[in-house]
This record gives C-alpha cells, structure tokens and sequence, in this order.
C-alpha cells in the first residue's frame, strides 16, 4: 500500500469471504477499508462453478451437486451480510455483476463516485476495458494457482453482456432439500433478485 500510495489498493481474493475470521482479520488489518459485494445470480453461479471444475479437473464431480454449490452460494452471501451490517453505509456498496456487464458506464460511474475517483470518460472508459490492463492474462507460470483463469475469457478478455435470469427456479439437477431452496430464494431477494 506504501508503495502505491496516494493511490487506494484493491483486494479481491475470494479467500477473504471463506470464513468470518477471515472477514475480521481483514476488517482488524484494513480499519479504514471499504467494501464492494459484488453479487450473481445462484443458478448462474452454480452453473459458472460447475463449468470451472469441469475445465480444471475434468470429470470431476462434487458430491450432492448441485446443492452443496447453491449452499455455499447461501452461506458466503449471508457471511457477507452479516459483515458488512455492522459497517458504516459509506463503506459498503453491493453491485450486482448482471447490472455491471449489462449497463456498464453507469454502474462503473456509480462505483467510481463511491471510491471518490473522478468517473470522467477517460477514467470510465479505462475501468470498461480490463483486457487492456497487464492483469488480463494468466499468472505466474508455476504459480499453482488455477484461480478463475477461465481460458475462453482469457483468450478475448473483453467483458460482454449476460443473460440475466429472470426467475429463482432450482438449477437443472435439483433433487431436493426444499429448506436448501428456501433459503437460496431469500437471500437472492435480499440481494435484489426477482
């Protein structure tokens, strides 16, 4: 941070939403931080997931698919939740990734005002192509890091428009576990899902 500074660092491993310990020490590490929940849709996410393992270890297959995904899905947005209740309104913004690839200047302009950057055009225009940031490639060599290095995004890193559900029907494969769903429904409304 030193180094970057007067520039704000970002952080966006998903490691840091794995546990409310993990939340803590970031909260304890990073007092003045701010928080951006980024959301998707359950069954999108589900889907995402399932197409990762699917490329990263082919053949794999998790145990009560597609539950245990949708109830890690429900179980990281409530953690979330209950963080960032206890934060001042400032120092937490929820985005939906739907809205953000879907109507992009907007939102960004939107996200840009609450981090205190200017969002003049140059500026939006930069955030509206990551493809051109020297992130927008795989890692290290050797790293062992597989991450969310899809390769088809990798290979044309340019965002585009999603399909955006419009329903909270169970994903392809539900076999049950109606309290699973139920809950899945309420935190999608919560995060402002139809």
């Amino acid at each position: 941070m030193e180094r970057l500074s007067p520039r704000d660092a970002v952080e966006k491993s998903p490691e840091n939403v794995e546990s409310d310990a993990a939340l803590m020490r970031l909260a304890s590490a990073y007092p003045g931080a701010r928080y951006l929940h980024l959301t998707r849709h359950p069954v999108t996410t589900q889907r995402s997931v399932k197409e990762h393992l699917n490329r990263v270890v082919p053949g794999y297959s998790m145990p009560g698919e597609p539950m245990s995904g949708t109830a890690s899905w429900v179980e990281t947005h409530c953690r979330i939740m209950r963080f960032t209740a206890i934060l001042p309104k400032h120092r937490y913004l929820r985005v939906r990734a739907e809205d953000v690839l879907n109507d992009t200047r907007a939102q960004l302009q939107s996200i840009a005002a609450w981090l205190g950057i200017e969002p003049d055009e140059r500026a939006i225009e930069a955030m509206a192509h990551p493809e051109a940031s020297p992130f927008a490639g795989l890692g290290p060599a050797g790293s062992g890091m597989t991450g969310g290095n899809d390769p088809s995004f990798l290979r044309d890193p340019i965002p585009r428009p999603v399909e955006v559900v419009r329903t909270l029907e169970p994903p392809p494969g539900w076999v049950g576990n109606a309290s699973l769903w139920r809950m899945t429904l309420d935190v999608a409304k919560r995060l402002g899902y139809p």
